[in-house]
């Protein structure tokens, strides 16, 4: 079974892991040393597999998409909401795999657009003010129709998976992975009856820079890009053409991670 594969930077692989990359014969190449065009991967390969946190996982989003391979996220981090399979589970997902027997859950993925560049991110899109600390305004429109100015230090526009992330810091909604929507969370909004709120995936968002000065604008994406957004400049937001697919643990449900990770 051949994976390309991504580890924590720094991390020495477990001796558990290594008895495992033995007992099936694994043979893992470095994503980042990968000499072949990422279309042409999913020819060779089985899928990606991840050793870290939910940080590692998200650096290997982009090239999963891009190979259109399937991933695996083995938790060697803190929080673990992406990377959930633990060492011991391993094994019995290699087994099904092998098989032909493993289920894959389908998460959607938010493409940004912003002059010749584009980016497909798993858990959010942030637009943000710059070190001056002045407030910036962002004009949004959704589905064509100019909907409301933002007026504050940002607005994060997030997908499902990534509810629990950013978009939850800033007081926005725990959304479950299989709700078609994606989440629009001001941060800090001048205007206090601006909330969260849910739009179809199906929208496509345009967001322009309508105040800021001099201010440095960021978009910041998957906490792995950050994009510098020029004044009157424009970003669009709409579903990627494909989902990710990832490896859920066998033994946890959506409901119970949220419960241990949350100790709710």
């Amino acid at each position: 079974m051949r994976f390309l594969y991504l580890k924590k930077a720094e991390l020495v692989e477990p001796v558990e892991f290594l008895s495992i990359v033995k007992k099936f014969n694994l043979e893992l190449i470095d994503l980042k040393e990968l000499n072949l065009p990422l279309k042409k991967a999913k020819e060779n390969f089985e899928g990606i597999l991840v050793l870290g946190g939910d940080g590692t996982f998200l650096r290997a989003v982009p090239y999963a998409y891009q190979s259109n391979l399937p991933i695996i996220g083995v938790n060697m981090g803190k929080f673990g909401f992406l990377t959930e399979i633990t060492i011991p589970e391993l094994p019995k997902i290699l087994e099904l795999w092998r098989e032909g027997k493993i289920e894959f859950e389908e998460r959607r993925l938010l493409k940004v657009c912003y002059e010749d560049k584009d980016y497909v991110v798993l858990n959010e899109a942030a637009l943000l003010k710059g070190p001056l600390g002045k407030i910036i305004t962002l004009k949004v429109k959704i589905m064509e129709e100019d909907f409301i100015e933002v007026y504050g230090d940002g607005l994060i526009i997030s997908t499902p998976t990534g509810s629990t992330a950013y978009n939850l810091s800033a007081g926005g909604p725990v959304v479950h992975p299989k709700v078609k929507a994606f989440i629009l969370t001001p941060i800090c909004s001048f205007k206090i009856n601006h909330k969260p709120f849910l739009i179809p995936d199906d929208a496509v968002i345009e967001v322009k820079i309508i105040g800021g000065g001099k201010e440095d604008i960021h978009l910041l994406l998957d906490g792995q890009e950050n994009w510098f957004i020029a004044p009157e400049g424009m970003v669009k937001f709409k579903k990627a053409r494909r989902f990710l697919r990832l490896v859920s643990s066998p033994s946890k449900t959506y409901f119970k991670i949220l419960k241990e990770k949350f100790a709710w």
